[in-house]
């Protein structure tokens, strides 16, 4: 137990939040708190600090995991060096904790709060817009919602357009705007099942659906970008369990979908790029 006596407040009254003062402190804390307005609103902001605290870690331990480290993973040992050097590396020694975690989330949602206090207040005086600080929806975050929903589907319903007709080359360049070969990618282990024709960041969207001997399924989809698109950088991005490897190239964008567990998804990516 501690003893906060003689330190401000804040301190004592976030060692009383955790249950770090002992019976004698804790009775005079509860007394104070009772008798005297000041203390019972620090008592209440470093609450909803506490909370505050707590849910931004449980968001961050729910963050989905680098596609990198899960393809380090899967490949086993001996594929990543620096991992292995990081963990090798000697413990930081434990110190001895002088602010309570409620202190210091209280101390995060005080600057939030005065952060967010003056963006209205400068909002109000100013007449200007409000700025819109959420991440704004991509066609990738489109992409990886549908594939979510069919990738679950029995063969029946898994495509539009079944892989036997001949005419899913002409029906989707002339929906989406972007002419393409097929890919057979045969030689990874994959199985062209079938087309989709799909709606993303309000454009269409061309779907083509592959399986393994898994039963794991794979996507190649595509857009019509802004003319002059054609930079080839690949870009490598996770939504919760799918991965996804994006890139554009002569005025279209493209994406290969998988699970993140695959650890080829790349070179995947790369036959794609090479062959549509």
């Amino acid at each position: 137990m501690q003893n906060t006596k003689g330190l401000a407040l804040e301190i004592r009254l976030s060692a009383y939040i955790d249950g770090e003062v002992n019976e004698a402190e804790r009775k005079e804390l509860d007394q104070l708190v009772a008798r005297d307005d000041e203390a019972r609103l620090v008592l209440e902001m470093l609450k909803a600090g506490n909370a505050f605290g707590n849910k931004g870690f449980e968001e961050f331990l729910h963050d989905p995991v680098p596609l990198s480290l899960v393809r380090q993973i899967k490949q086993g040992p001996g594929a990543a060096p620096k991992a292995e050097r990081v963990a090798n590396a000697a413990p930081r020694k434990t110190r001895t904790r002088l602010w309570p975690r409620a202190l210091a989330a209280s101390i995060v949602l005080l600057l939030v709060g005065g952060s967010t206090g003056f963006m209205i207040g400068k909002t109000s005086n100013d007449g200007a817009v409000p700025v819109n600080v959420a991440a704004a929806r991509t066609w990738l975050d489109d992409i990886a919602d549908y594939h979510r929903i069919y990738a679950r589907q029995t063969a029946e319903h898994l495509v539009e357009v079944p892989a036997g007709n001949s005419k899913i080359e002409s029906w989707l360049a002339s929906n989406v705007g972007v002419n393409f070969t097929l890919p057979d990618l045969t030689g990874k282990g994959l199985t062209f099942e079938g087309a989709r024709l799909l709606v993303a960041a309000g454009k269409p969207v061309a779907q083509l659906m592959y399986k393994n001997e898994d039963g794991d399924v794979f996507a190649i989809c595509f857009l019509k970008s802004k003319p002059g698109a054609s930079d080839g950088r690949m870009t490598e991005s996770m939504r919760d369990d799918i991965a996804m490897i994006s890139w554009q190239k002569d005025g279209a964008s493209y994406v290969v979908v998988g699970p993140s567990a695959d650890a080829d998804l790349q070179q995947l990516a790369d036959a794609v790029s090479a062959t549509i």
